[in-house]
């Protein structure tokens, strides 16, 4: 054994592809993958945040919020 942490994921087929993702904290964003890293930080282009209900924070609704280029 090498002592080298590998990733479960495999994310270099996603790389250029429409990807959502649900982050830590409950927030859920789509956009265009652009790259991550060992520690599964990834950069997002064009990405878009599905707001939460106010009334139940575990819902999403149809409203939406651009964010543009990310990095999570």
């Amino acid at each position: 054994m090498s002592g080298r942490k590998e990733t479960v994921l495999d994310l270099a087929k996603f790389v250029d592809k429409g990807v959502q993702v649900k982050l830590t904290g409950g927030r859920q964003v789509t956009g265009t993958l652009k790259g991550y890293d060992q520690l599964l930080n990834l950069v997002l282009d064009e990405a878009v945040e599905f707001l939460r209900d106010a009334d139940d924070p575990l819902k999403t609704t149809d409203q939406t919020r651009r964010l543009g280029l990310i990095m999570t």
